[in-house]
């Protein structure tokens, strides 16, 4: 029964990769990386071009090895983002999400890479502790409370809706850019 489950699973990663296809990501100093992305009609959620862009931003983070990858990163000015699985993170889509910053909990330093700007990881802020609802790609209403490594992720993909990129947090905490000796963190 489990080598049945197993190759059940195998099957359907593999009939997803047969047909999702590999995005550009585009990278700082684009215009869609500084812009508001806009909000996602809920009839569009379930709409076949929609549900191929979840599918191919799945892949695209994949491909370049990310574990989030968010819509103005492919050049879609729209409020989702991918989060990959990893410890204590479940493959999931976030669609017009709402983040509430937990500040009681406080912040921690987060050592941080991003797929738009390749080679660099930089290291910022993050708050320890979020809520966060949205909907999912089945158009379900999700809301819950996010913290350690899933929380970082969520902010950073968060921050990519908005227009903001790793870069302006580190000018607004250590007041200029400092990539040494920052290369090992994890892409979103």
């Amino acid at each position: 029964m489990k080598n049945t489950t197993i190759l059940i699973a195998f099957i359907s990663l593999f009939s997803f990769l047969a047909h999702a296809e590999s995005l550009e990501i585009i990278k700082i100093g684009h215009p869609t990386l500084r812009a508001q992305a806009e909000e996602i009609h809920f009839a569009d959620i379930q709409s076949p071009d929609f549900q191929k862009l979840i599918d191919d931003m799945i892949s695209t983070m994949g491909s370049a090895g990310g574990v989030g990858l968010a819509a103005p990163q492919v050049n879609k000015s729209l409020r989702m983002f991918v989060m990959k699985s990893w410890p204590g993170v479940a493959l999931t889509v976030v669609i017009n999400p709402k983040v509430e910053y937990l500040e009681e909990f406080g912040k921690k330093d987060s050592t941080e890479g991003c797929l738009s700007i390749p080679g660099k990881s930089l290291k910022l802020k993050r708050f320890k502790k979020i809520h966060i609802s949205y909907f999912d790609r089945k158009g379900e209403y999700i809301s819950k409370e996010l913290d350690g490594f899933g929380a970082i992720i969520a902010q950073h993909e968060y921050d990519h809706l908005n227009g903001i990129l790793i870069v302006d947090l580190v000018e607004q905490i250590f007041g200029k850019i400092n990539y040494t000796g920052f290369v090992d963190a994890p892409l979103m």
